[in-house]
């Protein structure tokens, strides 16, 4: 058995796009604005290491 994710998502939200593009792309960007955020919060606050 498989999951049709966009026929899923059709059916609860009726849009499988959104600002005329489709919702896989801003998935995908949400998912590197994620990472990018994390790994931002990750560096900056590594306390220097001393020699």
């Amino acid at each position: 058995m498989t999951i049709h994710w966009t026929k899923l998502w059709l059916d609860l939200f009726g849009t499988t796009e959104w600002a005329g593009i489709n919702l896989g792309f801003w998935a995908a960007m949400a998912a590197t604005a994620l990472v990018v955020i994390g790994m931002n919060l990750l560096f900056w606050t590594r306390k220097k290491k001393e020699d």
